[in-house]
């Protein structure tokens, strides 16, 4: 996915979450981040955080978080969670 189409995602729906898969891991960037953080502590690891070559930030996910999230898309190399606010 293009970076610009990941910012552009990014600035969408404030209840989404949007998890990429690189290499067999999954990664969440800056807002995502942030939104899986703040509604659900300790499945952001930011001790880990790493900045991809556009300069963004990129959270490595521990996809237990599915325990807590409904998935709204699945698709080869990403996931769209809907993130409750309780």
């Amino acid at each position: 996915m293009e970076p610009k189409d990941i910012l552009q995602l990014e600035s969408s729906d404030m209840r989404q979450a949007y998890l990429f898969e690189e290499n067999g891991r999954w990664y969440a960037y800056e807002r995502s981040a942030n939104r899986i953080e703040k509604f659900l502590k300790g499945f952001a690891d930011f001790k880990h955080q790493v900045q991809d070559a556009c300069g963004r930030f990129k959270i490595e996910i521990n996809l237990d978080i599915l325990e807590k999230c409904s998935i709204t898309l699945c698709e080869d190399s990403m996931l769209v969670l809907d993130c409750p606010t309780e």
